[in-house]
Parts: structure tokens; C-alpha cells; sequence
């Protein structure tokens, strides 16, 4: 969530009121998120087919979410794991990024991290583990001015940075 879902709650917090909402007013809250357009004609849409095919409720399966308009794996993985309860292994760029940064996946394309990711780690701490990995990125092993040094996991076992010269 960011600081504009409150915003988008009041105008509507539930897919029958968001379907009558006027595109435009959805376009208008969610711009500061970027790709308004886009996102607010698939909120509108979703809106629609929640309703229409599945009474109102966000389905539970992979398939189900995946073919909602604006939702792709990494989304459906998310709802699946922190709202479902299901084991998945969500990947992002930042997730995308650590996980060949420390050498646990050769970072060829989302579809190989994760794989990669749900073969080297329990499956029952997958949920909880994308979002550990995302927190320590955030703090200790930035995108932008990394320090292999000041990272425990790239010091001891990490690729190091093309513009970083080790000693």
C-alpha cells in the first residue's frame, strides 16, 4: 500500500462500487503510482470480473488472479502468499537483483530466479522469506551505492559491483 490507497478506499473499497467508478477518477488518484492509464482501466475491468465472475471475492488459484487485467505471476504470487497463505516465492526486481548478486540464481529472467529460489530454500519459509530478503536489500545491500564490504552476504559469498574495485 502506499499513500494514495486511502484515497482510492474512500472513492471505493470494493470491487461492486469500483466497477461504477469513472475511469477517469481512478486515472486521477493513482497517478503519482505511475502508468495511470494502463492501471486504471485494469482496476476498473478487474472490478467488473471480480464481480461478475467471482462474486465479488479475489479467487484463490494462480490461474484465476493471472488472468485478471493488470495481474501477472509476481502479483499473483504476492496475493497467494500474503493473503492466501500459500507457499510462493514472489520475485520483483529488488528480489530479482539479491538473489544474482549472491550468486543463487544466474539472474537470466524472473522465471529462473524464482525456480531457483524455490529450490534452494523450504517451502514452508518462502512467504515470509521474499520479504526478509527485500527488507535486508533495503538496508544492507542497496541497488544504488553498494559497498560489497558493508554487505555481510556480499563480503563473504557475493558477486562484486562492476564499479567497485576490491582490495
Amino acid at each position: 500500500m502506499n499513500k494514495h490507497t486511502p484515497e482510492l478506499f474512500a472513492l471505493a473499497d470494493n470491487p461492486y462500487d469500483m466497477m461504477l467508478q469513472d475511469v477517469e477518477e481512478i486515472k486521477r488518484i493513482i497517478r503519482p503510482c505511475g502508468l495511470s492509464p494502463r492501471k486504471s482501466k485494469a482496476i476498473s475491468e478487474l472490478s467488473r470480473i471480480l464481480v461478475e465472475e467471482h462474486n465479488g471475492e479475489v479467487p484463490q488459484s494462480f490461474e484465476a488472479l493471472e488472468k485478471l487485467p493488470g495481474v501477472g505471476h509476481k502479483t499473483a504470487s504476492v496475493v497467494m502468499s500474503q493473503w492466501f497463505g500459500e507457499p510462493a516465492f514472489p520475485v520483483d526486481t529488488h528480489i530479482q537483483r539479491l538473489i544474482y548478486r549472491w550468486k543463487l540464481s544466474t539472474g537470466k529472467n524472473v522465471e529462473k530466479t524464482e525456480k531457483d529460489c524455490k529450490r534452494l530454500f523450504p517451502k514452508e519459509l518462502w512467504n515470509k522469506l521474499h520479504l526478509q530478503i527485500i527488507f535486508y536489500g533495503r538496508e544492507h545491500c542497496p541497488a544504488r551505492g553498494h559497498n560489497p564490504k558493508e554487505c555481510i552476504i556480499c563480503s563473504k559469498i557475493g558477486r562484486k559491483s562492476l564499479f567497485y574495485e576490491h582490495k
